[in-house]
């Protein structure tokens, strides 16, 4: 029986393997860096999305602790905090307010065990884009609105 050549052309070579590699770590890279610069509007979508997340920590905190959760905004530090978590912090670019019950006291959302609040809105402006978080001081709903 005649033995069959067998062919070295098929496949990809190393070289060629790692060539194509390297163009699509550069490529990744790119777009990694251009997501990195993120438009001012977009950085208020993120921080609202920050904030609602924060509130609805302190409501399960204060539902499963029994014990109320408070979260204070601090315009001098220009962070929306609660003790024991991460703040979300304002940057510059960005204005921020909150308004709550007079009972919370200023700048101020009051979670209880109950599953009531304090009430109250917490609102973010910057680069024409306004996004406005309010909590219902009934349910605690915590709810996100683009409001422009």
């Amino acid at each position: 029986m005649p033995r069959q050549r067998i062919s070295l052309q098929a496949g990809f070579s190393l070289l060629e393997l790692l060539v194509a590699l390297t163009i699509l770590a550069l490529a990744m890279t790119v777009v990694s860096i251009s997501a990195s610069r993120r438009s001012p509007s977009f950085e208020v979508q993120r921080l609202s999305g920050e904030a609602v997340s924060l509130l609805r920590e302190a409501r399960l905190s204060a539902q499963s602790t029994g014990r109320r959760a408070r979260i204070v905004f601090d315009p001098e530090e220009r962070q929306l905090k609660r003790a024991g978590s991460a703040p979300v912090s304002i940057p510059e670019g960005v204005t921020a307010s909150l308004v709550s019950s007079a009972s919370a006291g200023s700048s101020a959302i009051i979670f209880f065990p109950d599953g009531s609040s304090s009430g109250g809105e917490f609102t973010l402006e910057g680069a024409g884009r306004m996004e406005v978080v309010k909590v219902d001081w009934l349910t605690s709903r915590i709810e996100r609105q683009e409001a422009r």
